[in-house]
């Protein structure tokens, strides 16, 4: 029976998910926040995402990097470098103590030139008896000295087929990436759809590494749209705004 869930717990949604074997290696390792789990992190990855559990457009999100000599934490375009973890987590603590947070491994995204970028995939159905499809795919190229990739950070959005070019691999293996994004997201939507019975639409963040490795970052249950509506073709927001329509 499946577990049923409210609100944006990312926690929850990612422990429903981690149910489904088809999707266990297409989500980076995640833990709740506390001193605990963030020195296991620590252990077992080089650099790790601290990030709220119910947080929106990338907003306090901390990239914290380990070296040889110390810790280095990003928040938008600020770094502040620490000596030891236990200062790293007290400064991360006074963010925490006001809501909670999760602490995830940190992906190595692929870059377009020298900047990272993800995929934003819409994912829909009409009602709750009928079957997901995906109605919309882009590209979020991050902006100058930003780690993360939304438009609120001077993110830059791209047509699938212009992000495509950048990748230096052939036509057959770019279609079976594009193939296996969508496979993943509606596998992603039909699980989780289960533990949100009347939701009809997800949009869904994916990243991939540099070795071509795909990772589910999230699921947003209310997705902004704006970046399609920014694309030159209006073919994706016009399918995506005319399912939203049939509700």
């Amino acid at each position: 029976m499946a577990v049923l869930l409210r609100g944006r717990n990312k926690y929850e949604m990612y422990l429903v998910m981690k149910k489904n074997r088809q999707l266990q290696r297409y989500l980076p390792d995640t833990m709740m926040w506390s001193y605990e789990n963030f020195l296991r992190m620590l252990s077992k990855y080089k650099s790790v995402v601290v990030k709220p559990n119910n947080g929106k457009q990338g907003q306090s999100i901390y990239f914290v990097d380990k070296t040889e000599l110390n810790y280095a934490v990003y928040i938008n375009k600020k770094r502040k470098v620490f000596e030891n973890h236990l200062d790293v987590f007290k400064y991360i603590e006074k963010a925490a103590i006001k809501r909670e947070f999760i602490i995830q491994q940190e992906v190595n995204l692929a870059k377009i030139g020298e900047r990272r970028f993800d995929f934003r995939i819409i994912v829909q159905r009409e009602t709750n008896e009928l079957p997901w499809e995906v109605t919309g795919i882009l590209a979020r190229k991050g902006g100058k000295g930003y780690k993360v990739t939304n438009r609120r950070h001077h993110g830059i959005v791209l047509s699938l087929e212009d992000a495509l070019k950048s990748m230096n691999v052939t036509d057959e293996t770019k279609a079976s990436k594009v193939k296996l994004v969508k496979k993943i997201s509606l596998v992603a939507a039909e699980t989780l759809g289960c533990s949100f019975p009347n939701q009809t639409i997800f949009g869904v963040d994916i990243g991939m590494n540099q070795n071509g490795s795909l990772y589910i970052f999230e699921l947003n249950r209310w997705p902004l749209l704006g970046g399609f509506r920014s694309l030159e073709d209006k073919t994706q927001i016009n399918r995506i705004m005319a399912l939203k329509r049939k509700k």
